[in-house]
Protein backbone atom coordinates (compact mmCIF):
# COMPACT_ATOMS: atom_id res chain seq x y z
CA UNK A 1 0.00 0.00 0.00
CA UNK A 2 1.09 3.43 -0.86
CA UNK A 3 -0.01 7.21 -0.05
CA UNK A 4 0.63 9.58 -3.04
CA UNK A 5 0.11 13.39 -3.01
CA UNK A 6 -2.09 14.76 -5.96
CA UNK A 7 0.70 16.08 -7.35
CA UNK A 8 2.35 12.39 -7.83
CA UNK A 9 -0.59 10.94 -9.32
CA UNK A 10 -0.91 13.47 -11.54
CA UNK A 11 2.21 12.67 -12.58
CA UNK A 12 2.45 9.22 -12.27
CA UNK A 13 -1.20 8.37 -13.42
CA UNK A 14 -0.86 5.12 -15.78
CA UNK A 15 1.44 3.65 -13.86
CA UNK A 16 -0.57 3.93 -10.62
CA UNK A 17 -3.52 2.68 -12.58
CA UNK A 18 -1.75 -0.46 -13.54
CA UNK A 19 -0.38 -0.77 -10.30
CA UNK A 20 -4.11 -0.88 -8.79
CA UNK A 21 -5.17 -2.80 -11.65
CA UNK A 22 -2.57 -5.83 -10.69
CA UNK A 23 -4.35 -5.79 -6.95
CA UNK A 24 -1.88 -3.25 -5.19
CA UNK A 25 -3.80 -0.66 -2.91
CA UNK A 26 -2.83 2.73 -3.96
CA UNK A 27 -4.28 5.60 -1.91
CA UNK A 28 -4.15 9.58 -3.32
CA UNK A 29 -4.20 11.80 -0.33
CA UNK A 30 -5.23 15.81 -1.06
CA UNK A 31 -5.68 18.21 1.95
CA UNK A 32 -9.08 19.65 0.68
CA UNK A 33 -10.63 16.05 -0.22
CA UNK A 34 -9.38 13.67 1.71
CA UNK A 35 -7.82 10.03 0.81
CA UNK A 36 -9.18 8.47 -2.02
CA UNK A 37 -8.34 4.51 -3.22
CA UNK A 38 -7.59 3.67 -6.43
CA UNK A 39 -9.44 -0.29 -6.71
CA UNK A 40 -10.72 -2.19 -10.06
CA UNK A 41 -14.05 -2.32 -9.99
CA UNK A 42 -14.76 -4.81 -12.84
CA UNK A 43 -11.78 -6.62 -14.55
CA UNK A 44 -11.09 -5.19 -18.25
CA UNK A 45 -12.11 -9.01 -19.51
CA UNK A 46 -15.23 -9.26 -18.20
CA UNK A 47 -16.31 -6.31 -19.69
CA UNK A 48 -15.94 -7.71 -23.27
CA UNK A 49 -19.55 -8.84 -24.29
CA UNK A 50 -20.16 -10.82 -26.79
CA UNK A 51 -21.88 -8.56 -29.74
CA UNK A 52 -24.80 -10.22 -31.34
CA UNK A 53 -26.51 -9.18 -34.55
CA UNK A 54 -30.18 -8.80 -33.75
CA UNK A 55 -29.93 -8.91 -30.25
CA UNK A 56 -32.33 -5.86 -29.49
CA UNK A 57 -34.53 -6.60 -33.03
CA UNK A 58 -37.62 -7.11 -30.45
CA UNK A 59 -36.92 -3.89 -28.37
CA UNK A 60 -37.01 -1.94 -31.67
CA UNK A 61 -39.64 -1.79 -34.42
CA UNK A 62 -39.77 -0.14 -37.75
CA UNK A 63 -42.89 2.55 -37.99
CA UNK A 64 -45.46 0.96 -40.81
CA UNK A 65 -45.19 3.09 -43.74
CA UNK A 66 -41.43 4.06 -42.92
CA UNK A 67 -40.63 2.98 -46.48
CA UNK A 68 -43.29 4.14 -48.51
CA UNK A 69 -43.13 6.87 -51.11
CA UNK A 70 -43.23 10.38 -50.03
CA UNK A 71 -46.48 11.97 -51.21
CA UNK A 72 -46.30 14.66 -54.34
CA UNK A 73 -46.46 17.75 -52.42
CA UNK A 74 -43.79 16.49 -49.52
CA UNK A 75 -41.40 15.36 -52.42
CA UNK A 76 -41.49 18.77 -53.59
CA UNK A 77 -40.87 20.53 -50.36
CA UNK A 78 -37.72 18.26 -49.80
CA UNK A 79 -36.23 18.90 -53.54
CA UNK A 80 -37.22 22.92 -52.99
CA UNK A 81 -39.24 22.40 -56.01
CA UNK A 82 -42.22 24.50 -54.67
CA UNK A 83 -40.40 27.79 -54.05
Amino acid sequence: MEDVSIKQAKEHLEELLARAAEGEEVRITDPKLGTIKLQVIEPAAKRKVKRVPGRLAATHKVPEGLFDPLPEDELKRWTGEDR
